[in-house]
């Protein structure tokens, strides 16, 4: 609900994101206020069906570009929740702000209504998302593991050579594994794996068979060995699932392909007309008119149970610990809610994370993904580090919105990452400043959410857009001293809890300045990081104890396009 016509401006609507659970007994409100015309902000609350009120005071946990952000946890006895806002402005008037909009009888006007949490609203099995950082891998593109046999079928182009996008470098599941100790080096617990199933392609998002590991890649004995070495690493393995779509040459459209409308799989597909054509398609594909990979209807019965049988088949066959859902806002939600169950059911901490490049919040209300790939947190970045169409202020303000746009645990297990295999690399838009990747990745690295890194951008990989951004895992070390600093940043991360699990809030205060800082907190324990993007030093408290800084010794001030983390004694 908004409300626009009084002075005071307000929103709230009572579900998520901005009203969600906790868990059984707790849920969390957000309240959206005009900037600057609250002074405090109070909630009245109960069960539904009891006299008794309880009162809790709102946080002012951050701001937008026209509204100020405020929020509130709520415990009760049970799972049924009624609520009322007060609003005291700043000229100290009194409003309710509830279902009916604003009043100013807090006994009588109409409260917002939450009427029950129910246990799919919530999730407790993913304590371990703190910690996590997560590294994804294009196998065909990382590493050839020693011994390994030339494939007779398929030509391999040199290692260092320029990607194309059919060309095959021959990385495999053994070379992943061999490079564990590196990847346990470098402080990352969760791996993230591009398709590794039977596909004519190098990147493998066309399947011909969701049963079988490529055998250019490895086995199944390969796969097993892979996770069995992570788990003793503490580490995980994510795996992709390409659900929107198949392979031409997956045993369905070819059957399909065959016997056109009698086809017993007809119904699988969006096919307009009999017989099939290629070119064009006359068939519903990925993307506009890719041939080679037909949409798949995810909405009938018996796509859904073979695909759920391929969730499960790799969980329970291989112990892998999650998914990441390609096109995953393309699919049908109802499939993703059986998804999650059946998922869940075999591994309760397992993580599904969806790939949606705009606002998830449709499939992040806890029955459907964990989390998101977070391309719009990777935006707002980039609009300032490479558009530079930002001031910090409206940065921060965009970091903020989207910080508060889900609920808080979909946020946590969200990847906030800088590229992916279907970017330009990072330095690459940066115009190879490693100056500003830098402090991309150290605002990366204490940020909320699970920080995910593209493989080789710790070494300061370069590439366009597809497929040179898939390149070759480059060995050499090209920047050694990048490395150890992202080496650095996680280990701070995983040493200090306030920068993993703690609460974020952003000092708008300062962004006038062209200083973004914000702190990071959990308990007592509040950790804060100052980047300066100004032209002149900035001064930070002289009794501070510097955890990490981009400047080659700690100083009484930060120079212009540094940054620091730091906490006070």
């Amino acid at each position: 609900m908004i409300i626009v016509n009084n002075p005071l401006w307000a929103r709230h609507d009572p579900w998520i994101p901005e009203a969600y659970p906790l868990n059984a007994h707790t849920l969390r409100v957000t309240l959206y206020i005009g900037k600057n015309a609250a002074k405090a902000v109070r909630v009245y609350y109960g069960d539904r069906y009891d006299k008794r009120i309880y009162r809790a005071a709102l946080a002012k946990v951050g701001q937008n570009a026209s509204e100020d952000i405020f929020q509130a946890t709520l415990p009760l006895h049970t799972g049924r929740f009624q609520y009322l806002f007060e609003i005291i402005t700043k000229e100290l008037q009194s409003w309710t702000f509830g279902a009916d909009g604003l009043g100013q009888d807090v006994d009588h006007d109409e409260p917002f209504q939450y009427a029950y949490i129910q246990p799919g609203e919530w999730s407790s099995d993913l304590s371990w998302i703190n910690q996590a950082v997560c590294y994804q891998i294009f196998p065909d593109r990382f590493f050839r593991h020693r011994g390994a046999r030339r494939p007779r079928h398929v030509t391999l182009s040199s290692w260092s050579s320029e990607p194309t996008p059919t060309s095959f470098f021959g990385g495999t599941l053994k070379g992943i594994e061999e490079k564990v100790d590196y990847l346990a080096d470098l402080g990352v617990n969760v791996v993230y794996l591009t398709p590794i199933f039977l596909s004519p392609s190098n990147h493998r998002y066309d399947i011909v068979d969701y049963f079988r590991i490529d055998p250019l890649l490895g086995t199944m004995a390969d796969l097993q060995s892979l996770v069995h070495k992570l788990h003793q690493h503490d580490m995980k393995l994510i795996l992709d699932a390409v659900f929107n779509h198949t392979s031409r040459e997956f045993f369905a459209f070819q059957d399909i392909v065959r016997n056109a409308s009698r086809s017993p799989f007809w119904d699988w597909y969006f096919v307009e007309g009999s017989p099939v054509q290629e070119d064009p398609p006359n068939y519903e594909t990925f993307g506009t008119h890719i041939a080679t990979m037909p949409k798949l209807n995810v909405s009938h019965p018996e796509v859904q149970r073979y695909l759920l049988n391929v969730g499960r088949y790799w969980i329970e066959h291989a112990d892998i610990d999650g998914w990441r859902l390609d096109v995953a806002n393309e699919v049908d939600h109802d499939f993703w809610r059986r998804f999650r169950q059946e998922m869940k059911s075999l591994k309760p901490g397992a993580l599904i994370i969806g790939e949606v490049w705009h606002d998830a919040t449709p499939w992040l209300s806890g029955d459907q993904f964990d989390g998101t790939m977070n391309y719009p947190w990777r935006h707002t970045l980039l609009d300032y580090f490479v558009e530079q169409r930002r001031s910090v202020s409206e940065l921060a303000q965009h970091l903020d919105r989207w910080q508060w746009k889900y609920p808080d645990n979909a946020t946590r297990a969200s990847w906030n990452l800088l590229g992916t295999h279907d970017t330009p690399r990072i330095l690459t838009l940066l115009k190879e400043d490693l100056s500003r990747l830098k402090l991309l990745f150290l605002i990366q690295m204490t940020w909320r959410g699970i920080p995910m890194i593209y493989y080789g951008d710790e070494w300061g990989m370069t590439g366009e857009g597809d497929p040179l951004c898939r390149g070759g895992m480059t060995w050499d070390a090209p920047n050694p001293d990048l490395f150890e600093f992202v080496k650095r940043l996680i280990l701070l991360r995983q040493q200090y809890r306030a920068l993993s699990a703690g609460d974020l809030h952003i000092h708008h205060e300062w962004t006038a300045h062209d200083i973004l800082e914000y702190e990071r907190t959990t308990g007592s324990q509040t950790v804060r990081i100052t980047i300066n993007f100004g032209q002149k030093a900035w001064g930070l408290p002289s009794n501070r104890q510097t955890l990490f800084s981009t400047m080659d010794q700690a100083r009484p001030y930060l120079a212009p396009w540094h940054g620091e983390i730091w906490i006070l004694p």
